[in-house]
């Protein structure tokens, strides 16, 4: 498999980050929806309300780390040709839900991180390392934090299902094979 993108295709190093960023993000989801409903003291799937905040935490600062690579990734390398089978109205929504999908997977775990630096909840780095708090303790920041990072989850919901139903409108409906661009493991 060629690393970097061809005409047709994204290359391997495109199609890590793309998945390991979606992946990622599902673990999130998942994760956000476990640790806001466990009760404290309680476990679930052997983990506390407080490991699973720490490991969302942590996989934030992951995922952005990953986003800012992809990123700077995107910009650095061309882009395959647009699918011949986007129309020209897909081709302008597509664009503005990449430009917007981008925004959302780089100001939510800035908010996150935010709102855990200025509420003083801190983070303890996979368990292991706590990281330095460099805002402190600030009510107002945080609370205002706190409610873009949940409005951004929502929104990403949203930015994602167009994302994956484009894709999968493309595969299923129109057979044209759209998917097989940036599907892993598929040979070209």
């Amino acid at each position: 498999m060629q690393l970097t993108n061809s005409t047709t295709h994204y290359g391997a190093i495109t199609r890590f980050l793309h998945w390991s960023v979606f992946l990622l993000l599902v673990h999130q989801y998942l994760g956000a929806n476990l640790m806001t409903r466990i009760e404290s003291g309680k476990t679930l799937f052997w983990l506390t309300q407080n490991s699973y905040y720490n490991g969302h935490k942590s996989i934030g600062l992951v995922v952005l780390a990953l986003v800012a690579l992809r990123f700077a990734w995107r910009r650095l390398t061309p882009l395959p040709d647009w699918a011949p089978t986007l129309t020209p109205a897909e081709r302008t929504i597509s664009h503005w839900n990449e430009m917007l999908l981008y925004g959302c997977l780089m100001l939510m775990p800035v908010s996150g991180y935010l709102f855990v630096m200025a509420g003083d909840y801190g983070i303890k780095l996979f368990g292991w390392h706590d990281l330095p708090n460099p805002i402190g303790k600030q009510e107002g920041l945080a609370v205002l934090a706190r409610i873009v990072h949940i409005v951004i989850s929502y929104v990403t919901v949203i930015v994602v299902a167009w994302h994956v139903g484009l894709g999968l409108k493309h595969q299923i409906f129109d057979r044209d094979r759209f998917l097989d661009r940036m599907l892993p493991f598929i040979r070209r």
